[in-house]
């Protein structure tokens, strides 16, 4: 079946779900839609009355969400689930293309280098030609078997029942993970131009605008624009110090477009719109939601104010493995990819506020590991999903107990945080241990 079949079939999918989701909404008590879905559609009902998004209590987004789901009003109150789920579908494109232009780029390297030896030792025409061809070419044939693993990999992203559900469920973030990924493709195509990595800036200016998340990606981008590996830290303090074209490139497009969309808004709505998108995301708290290990201490100090000390013992920890994990695995172009996901894994299993739309921020990059993970073996395969889900299981017993049946969960559910906690550790530990960068060259 080809990739284009696959993506009909997985839109359609979506499609029942959606229309599944009002079913579900009109009779059971437990609704399907997002309770942000709604909070974002009386953001749009502000925007369209000429006032602001944030008017609307708890609304939390850049008000260019509040714009995209619109026609929420003027068309049909689930349009914005339609549009949620077509940046789901557009992500498993992306990964394909991001997973080939990888593959052709890895065999144009391979092959030049070998073209070079041969053409130093033997001025042949020919070969001089085919090295310029390769030197100049994005279309590289690739084996079959290639391109079926780039098609997989989206697979396992167009079939996920969990993204699947949370995109139509109205639930925005695949908007983010999207522009993440055309930051991603642009950044790894062949031409390597001042234009390119201006274009690949510029989307990773607008999914922090959008979510505050990819700032944890910064650096790791910034490193992999360079043309040698570092391994002092004072290397990599001298690389950031004196950038090269490319990473002048990359971040003026970061400046610039998230720069401008806040100044924009700013102008439009004042202080209130950079504390209630972003300000406050940093002292944000959560004790009905909240899969995070700091759940019981945010129920416990939940009528305290966040104290400064507070938040940097929150987040150091975070913090220390995202800079460990950047300079293992951000200043390779062959490793960004695991680099992002691994520090987007962290930066959820270490949040202090995590929901399950969280969860796509990771899995959107995974996808993009998998060619990586060949030596795992079917048990680690198995078991890793299995554990995950499960860990996810049991927290969702008490909070569903405490949410709809008003019992006092609390401890239950820190306890399971516990267990979640040291689930995500451990799975992230399996896949490091068993990530082969080695896969990443066997071009035939």
């Amino acid at each position: 079946m080809s990739f284009k079949k696959h993506l009909i079939i997985s839109t359609l999918i979506r499609v029942f779900l959606i229309y599944y989701g009002e079913v579900q909404d009109s009779l059971s008590d437990v609704q399907y839609t997002d309770v942000d879905y709604r909070v974002v559609t009386d953001g749009a009902n502000h925007v369209l009355a000429l006032g602001s998004p944030f008017k609307r209590h708890t609304y939390r987004y850049t008000p260019l969400l509040a714009y995209l789901v619109l026609p929420n009003l003027l068309v049909h109150p689930s349009f914005g689930k339609f549009i949620f789920s077509l940046f789901d579908i557009l992500i498993g494109v992306l990964i394909k293309w991001i997973l080939l232009n990888c593959y052709r780029s890895n065999k144009i390297s391979i092959e030049t280098k070998l073209l070079k030896l041969e053409t130093l030792n033997n001025r042949n025409k020919y070969l001089i030609k085919r090295k310029n061809e390769i030197l100049n070419s994005n279309n590289e044939a690739l084996p079959p078997k290639y391109i079926r693993m780039a098609e997989i990999s989206a697979y396992c992203w167009l079939y996920n029942p969990l993204t699947m559900i949370i995109a139509t469920r109205g639930n925005g973030d695949c908007v983010s993970c999207s522009l993440v990924l055309l930051s991603i493709y642009f950044l790894l195509k062949n031409e390597q131009t001042f234009v390119q990595y201006f274009v690949a800036g510029l989307f990773l200016g607008l999914s922090i605008h959008f979510r505050l998340y990819p700032i944890g990606f910064c650096l790791a981008f910034y490193l992999a624009t360079q043309n040698r590996t570092l391994e002092k830290w004072h290397d990599i303090v001298r690389s950031i110090l004196k950038p090269n074209p490319k990473q002048i490139a990359l971040v003026l497009g970061t400046v610039v477009a998230l720069g401008s969309t806040s100044a924009l808004f700013y102008w439009l709505y004042g202080y209130q719109f950079i504390y209630e998108s972003m300000l406050y995301h940093l002292v944000r708290k959560d004790t009905r939601h909240n899969f995070s290990l700091y759940f019981y201490l945010q129920y416990l100090s939940s009528t305290f104010d966040v104290t400064v000390l507070e938040k940097v013992l929150t987040f150091l920890p975070q913090l220390i493995l995202i800079l460990m994990l950047t300079v293992r695995y951000g200043q390779h172009r062959q490793t960004l990819s695991f680099g992002l996901f691994a520090i987007a894994f962290v930066m959820v299993t270490y949040n202090p506020v995590v929901t399950s739309q969280y969860f796509v921020w990771f899995l959107s990059l995974l996808p993009l590991c998998v060619k990586n993970f060949r030596n795992i073996g079917i048990r680690k395969a198995v078991f890793i999903p299995v554990m995950w889900f499960i860990s996810q299981g049991g927290w969702l017993l008490p909070a569903y107990l405490l949410e709809f049946k008003g019992w006092n969960t609390f401890e239950f559910i820190w306890i399971q945080s516990i267990v979640f906690f040291f689930s995500n550790v451990l799975i992230l530990q399996m896949l490091i241990s068993n990530y082969d960068i080695a896969y990443n060259y066997k071009i035939d």
